[in-house]
């Protein structure tokens, strides 16, 4: 785990030319990137000692200032957003992916196991989320610390996997097929 201090690359998108629908999957990706740059800082400052008050006005200026939170996603909202995404790539990406290439398998079967891994990081990040501003003992903080560093390093890594793995059948689409 490198520590809260470190910057994270967010330069980790595959070789494969960006085209067709890749292009979408990667817009999404990039931004989940620079939000969690910013949840990264965050972080370490919770950890060092932040108020709670000011958690919250930081979490307010992420709404205002990234794509992704511009669209009123706060932290637990964001954890939603992720959740939905990867619930949608479930129920409607993959088995299309499946049916054009069974090749892929394997792949959306690592996938689909990261998406329950990553939901179940996103619900203790929610509820510890919850109980930081009523903790005087500083122990939802230190949760909320590990949860947040947990989701940054699971979900890079599926990121940089999931496009490396669909990016050369995804290019290859102009729109999303129908069947």
């Amino acid at each position: 785990m490198a520590p809260l201090d470190t910057p994270i690359t967010t330069d980790q998108t595959p070789a494969a030319p960006a085209e067709g629908m890749f292009r979408e999957l990667l817009w999404v990706h990039t931004h989940l990137r620079q939000d969690l740059q910013t949840v990264r800082r965050l972080a370490a400052e919770a950890r060092d000692g932040l108020s709670p008050e000011t958690i919250l006005a930081e979490i307010r200026t992420l709404q205002t200032n990234s794509p992704l939170w511009r669209l009123r996603f706060g932290c637990i909202r964001y954890c939603r957003f992720v959740n939905l995404h990867h619930q949608l790539e479930d129920t409607a990406l993959f088995p299309t992916i499946r049916a054009h290439d069974p090749a892929l398998g394997t792949a959306l079967d690592r996938l689909q196991a990261d998406h329950r891994v990553v939901h179940a990081i996103t619900d203790r990040i929610t509820a510890v989320a919850e109980r930081v501003p009523g903790d005087a003992s500083g122990v939802s903080r230190i949760e909320l610390v590990a949860a947040l560093t947990e989701l940054e390093e699971h979900l890079l890594g599926h990121l940089t996997f999931e496009e490396a793995s669909l990016g050369p059948l995804l290019s290859s689409w102009d729109t999303w097929p129908l069947e």
